[in-house]
């Protein structure tokens, strides 16, 4: 299936490439893709910021949850702090549990402003219409996160916008998911008035425990056990023009972001990769087309950085799969399609190439231990 520009616009930025470094227990998986690169994969503290206060309004110590989480004391004390994208997950996970707050994730989100997210945030400020600055900050969104990607897709007259996760062995994802979608619908109250809601909104994990949080959050139709996490819209709202969007301040901004993306081709086209499988389109020439670039020289790019673009999508495809096996209850049939993959049979031979087990295998093991992320705590 072919998909057009204007659906991926939002996550590939069209020009150069930089050469960039390539990017407990063994197996299968990180013996057929390698180590992961979660410690060397970096976020923008930005809108974790809030968590200390939060953490003390619900009776809870932060320096223990930041301790628990691997991080240094300070770690969160200024906005343009760094940690590892690995210790998001951990992070969160650690406040929902220890605060038996089973929607902590929910409540960091709705806390978050414009302020909160640096560069990309400001360019997104400074663009001239709605759907401009959702494309404009998904392109420079790996300036504040490598592990996250926005993306933006439109078809007969829906848009969905939303999170998506494309570092490897990343932890807690549904967590990650609760916290960057709230902060979406923050960001969009911000733009088009507090009394802005969406149709529906999308999760790619199961239902909680007690749904109510948020159902109240969002003012909207909450739908669990979706293959992805995102904000349903008409496309309409997003030609909504924003008041004191400056071109001249945008021009500046680009500039400087432009100055600071030095990001190498491995991990541009993993995040690429990711939003392609959203929109079930991810072959080799289409890939190189949207880099702007043969794919003869994207092949020759990946062999230079000792890595193929068929075990680079097969490492997102991966991914995927483990994130929706592991915290939602989709068929296994309906994950297959949404990895592109045409019969249920070929998605389980992969799976169990890349990992040593079936989907249905993983999927048993995940439910037979403790639920990752706080799914059964008790609502405070």
């Amino acid at each position: 299936m072919t998909i057009h520009d204007r659906e991926v616009w939002s996550v590939v930025a069209k020009g150069r490439f930089r050469a960039g470094a390539r990017s407990a227990r063994r197996n299968v998986a990180s013996e057929q893709f390698g180590a992961p690169e979660n410690e060397e994969a970096s976020h923008r503290v930005g809108l974790l910021a809030s968590i200390p206060g939060l953490l003390r309004e619900l009776g809870t110590d932060p320096a223990e949850v930041v301790a628990s989480a691997g991080l240094d004391p300070d770690a969160l004390d200024t906005l343009e702090n760094r940690i590892p994208f690995v210790a998001m997950g951990r992070l969160l996970h650690s406040g929902a549990v220890k605060t038996e707050c089973q929607h902590f994730a929910l409540l960091v989100g709705q806390r978050t402003r414009f302020s909160h997210l640096g560069l990309p945030g400001q360019l997104a400020r400074h663009s001239p219409t709605l759907g401009a600055a959702i494309r404009t900050f998904a392109v420079y969104e790996h300036l504040d996160s490598q592990g996250m990607a926005t993306f933006l897709l439109e078809k007969d007259g829906v848009a969905t916008v939303g999170p998506v996760i494309y570092q490897k062995g990343a932890e807690h994802g549904d967590q990650i998911y609760d916290l960057y979608i709230a902060a979406t619908l923050s960001i969009m109250r911000e733009l088009c008035g507090a009394r802005w809601r969406p149709e529906r909104v999308l999760f790619s994990h199961s239902k909680p425990t007690d749904a109510g949080p948020y159902r109240r959050a969002f003012q909207a139709p909450c739908q669990f056990d979706a293959e992805r996490t995102a904000l349903v819209l008409p496309a309409s709202v997003l030609d909504r023009r924003l008041p004191g969007a400056d071109p001249q301040q945008l021009g500046i901004l680009e500039a400087q972001a432009h100055a600071r993306d030095d990001v190498g081709v491995v991990f541009r086209l993993r995040r690429t990769l990711r939003i392609l499988l959203l929109a079930q389109g991810a072959s080799g020439d289409q890939v190189a087309r949207l880099l702007s670039m043969h794919h003869r020289t994207l092949s020759r790019r990946l062999k230079a950085e000792g890595t193929t673009f068929q075990q680079l999508l097969d490492e997102v495809r991966f991914e995927a799969a483990c994130q929706l096996l592991d915290t939602a209850r989709i068929p296994i049939t309906e994950i297959a399609v949404s990895l592109g993959y045409a019969e249920t049979s070929a998605f389980s031979r992969a799976f169990r190439r890349w990992s040593g087990a079936t989907p249905v295998e993983r999927r048993r093991r995940s439910q037979e231990e403790p639920r990752r992320g706080a799914r059964r705590l008790s609502h405070a």
